[in-house]
């Protein structure tokens, strides 16, 4: 029913650095000695605590938030230490790390000729790629035996809620089973096709009508690629299709309504989500802090978590126009990492306003 696979020969992955390797000193060299190794071990995982998405979100490395969750601490320990015994990485102090010159030259080298995914966008898929991606194996597998008249074979997925989630989809489109077939074919070709993909990658692992799909080890074998390229890749793919769904969803009513809105939102951390609900009634930040018996600066990270994940959040009641306009030029003549040298400009700014802007404003390109 879908795309023929046919003499997929990738090129093995360079040698020097592996493309997991690749990853690490990318947000290292990034993050240049100014967090903990352990920062990039919570934004692999997806550990959603203010400070790592603040982290996140300040180094502009969202787009690796949640992509690499089966990262262990014992196995970056060891990744940091052969890249420190290569001469790669040095150590500014205990657990940070920044790259030497021989890094920087050997990521550069790596990344001309295997560079890291395009339309990788952890941050804002993380929690709709796996149910998506469950969905959709099954509703193919299911269209492909339903067309094909074949009753008898063993679901790709045995979650009951996805299960009975497919099941109520397909009854819901009220539509023949071919044509519901020929437009789940042609939306997913269509989506697929976006240039600095390998939608191929993707295709290997589906499941249809006498045909099983691969696993990850499986495709990475054949493809020749490492695990964790192959991995990135496949979630580069993903990522690119969510792009286009949501950007024309009347163009792909099919897929589009495989990402439910409310996965889509990223939420806010639990207790986050409390301090904003007793903002919504009108408490002031020192008031929520004795409601909830947490110091004041706890309160001021929930407030920069919600800044960051709430767009739309005014923050012109803690930080006044003039001022966030100066701290605004501050960071723009500054590394907009370095909090302290955007407070020897605004020396009356505190710590907690110029987070607040660099949350609010952060992702514009000021240079």
């Amino acid at each position: 029913m879908f795309l023929a696979i046919i003499g997929i020969n990738f090129k093995g992955d360079s040698m020097g650095i592996t493309y997991l390797e690749s990853v690490v000193l990318s947000i290292l060299k990034t993050i240049n000695g100014e967090r903990t190794i352990y920062s990039l071990f919570h934004l692999l995982q997806g550990k959603r605590s203010s400070q790592t998405i603040q982290d996140a979100h300040l180094y502009k490395i969202t787009p690796y938030f949640s992509t690499y969750p089966s990262v262990s601490r014992d196995g970056l320990e060891k990744m940091v230490g052969r890249l420190k015994r290569r001469g790669l990485v040095e150590e500014m102090a205990e657990t940070k790390v920044k790259l030497t010159s021989r890094g920087e030259e050997e990521l550069e080298q790596h990344l001309s000729q295997c560079p890291l995914p395009e339309f990788l966008n952890g941050w804002k898929y993380h929690q709709v790629t796996e149910p998506f991606w469950e969905r959709l194996t099954l509703l193919i597998q299911v269209s492909s035996n339903l067309i094909n008249q074949e009753r008898s074979y063993i679901p790709v997925r045995n979650k009951p809620e996805t299960l009975s989630w497919v099941k109520r989809y397909i009854k819901q489109q009220n539509e023949d089973r071919y044509i519901l077939a020929e437009r789940l074919y042609e939306e997913l070709t269509s989506a697929l096709e976006n240039e600095g993909t390998k939608p191929e990658l993707v295709v290997l692992r589906l499941t249809g009508f006498k045909k099983i799909g691969l696993t990850i080890m499986q495709a990475s074998e054949r493809t020749g690629m490492e695990p964790a390229h192959y991995h990135y890749e496949f979630l580069n793919c993903l990522h690119a299709m969510f792009d286009r769904l949501l950007e024309s969803p009347s163009v792909y009513p099919l897929l589009s309504g495989l990402l439910n809105k409310a996965e889509r939102e990223v939420p806010l951390t639990l207790s986050t989500d409390k301090t904003y609900k007793l903002l919504q009634k009108g408490y002031s930040l020192d008031e929520i802090a004795v409601v909830r018996n947490l110091k004041q600066s706890t309160i001021e990270d929930h407030i920069v978590e919600i800044v960051l994940t709430i767009k739309e959040f005014d923050i012109e009641r803690y930080v006044p126009a003039g001022k966030l306009e100066r701290i605004l030029l501050a960071a723009q003549q500054n590394s907009a990492k370095k909090l302290k040298q955007i407070k020897e400009r605004v020396a009356d700014a505190s710590y907690f306003e110029i987070r607040l802007v660099l949350a609010k404003y952060g992702d514009a390109e000021w240079n």
